[in-house]
Order: C-alpha cells, then structure tokens, then sequence
C-alpha cells in the first residue's frame, strides 16, 4: 500500500494520520487544499489546474492525498490502493477543530485569528457533518462535498475503502499497515 487517499470532513485527523504515516514509510504527502485553492484557503483554483495536478500525483508510484474532495479528485481515489476515511462524530470534529485555533492562537501561528472566524469556520465545517447528500453543480462543486455524499461516492469502491470513525479505527488501521513491508526501491 503505497498510495493512500485520505478523505474526511474539517476537524477529522485527516493531517495528523497523514504524517504519520509518512513518517513510517518516507512518503510524499500531498493536502489537496493546496491544489483547489490558491494558497490552501484562498480563490479557488480552476479545474483544469486541479486536474492536471491530480494527473501529476496519480502518475507517481508512491503517495498520500488528504483533503475532503470528491468529483475532481477520482483519479486519485481509481489510483490509491487503499481510501482511508475518517468518519468522526461532528461533536469530536468540532472539539479538534476549536482546540486546533486556540493552540496556534496561544502559540501566536494562528493563520486565521479571532473568534469571528473560528465561528464561521465552525458553521461550514458543520455543513459537511449534517448536510444533506446532492448532486455537485460541477465537478468542483466543493460546497456539494457532505459526508452522505461521501459515503455515496465511497461506496463504489468497496474493499477498496477503510472507514475509520474513531482513533481505536485510526489505530488498527495503522498496525495493520505497519505489517505490510515497503516495496523494495528499484
């Protein structure tokens, strides 16, 4: 297993695993926020970028997404030889999400500072919790991203998909990808 698409909502642990697991096996890791928006939260990048990107990281032999995308992204998810999706509950989601802004507030990183923002950061996430599954206007129709239309994308795949909606998941999954042996390097 050494392409691993990573999905989950906001607050999901989608970061933390990745790192992990490329500490474990000196992966490259790429956040698809990045590559859908200009510097990972600014405009929106076009489609036709995003794609030739996703092009360029599913033609690598070795890899790690993360990010909560769907419909431009298939590529990658057709690629990885294991979808790993954190499925949290909201409430866990959103305790990550406040303890992450008010850690790099006190640590003064905090790249989007003030209780104004982490609220409003709070409702969209909130959105991708509870919302409704619907058909995306677009292939980049990142609003449309819900974790019902994520399960309805997802379930194609079968096998293919490790849910994970706890650490206990998060755990298992990582021992069990421990016991698997690097390919060896050409």
């Amino acid at each position: 297993m050494q392409r691993i698409y990573m999905i989950g909502g906001p607050g999901s642990g989608k970061t933390t695993l990745a790192r992990r697991l490329a500490e474990l096996r000196s992966l490259p890791v790429y956040d698809l926020d990045t590559i859908g928006y200009t510097g990972g939260a600014g405009p929106k990048r076009s489609l036709e970028a995003r794609l030739t990107d996703v092009r360029h990281i599913a033609a690598q032999p070795a890899w790690i997404t993360e990010g909560s995308f769907l419909w431009w992204t298939e590529e990658l998810m057709e690629g990885a030889d294991v979808i790993v999706w954190l499925d949290v509950s909201w409430r866990l989601a959103a305790w990550r999400i406040i303890r992450r802004h008010v850690l790099a507030s006190l640590a003064r990183t905090n790249r989007h500072r003030g209780i104004g923002r982490l609220l409003s950061f709070l409702r969209s996430a909130r959105r991708y919790y509870v919302g409704p599954a619907r058909s995306p206007a677009a292939p980049d129709d990142d609003g449309a991203v819900t974790a019902a239309a994520t399960a309805q994308a997802l379930a194609t795949f079968g096998a293919k998909v490790v849910r994970c909606r706890r650490d206990a998941d998060v755990d298992a999954f990582i021992a069990g990808w421990r016991r698997f042996p690097p390919p060896p390097i050409d």
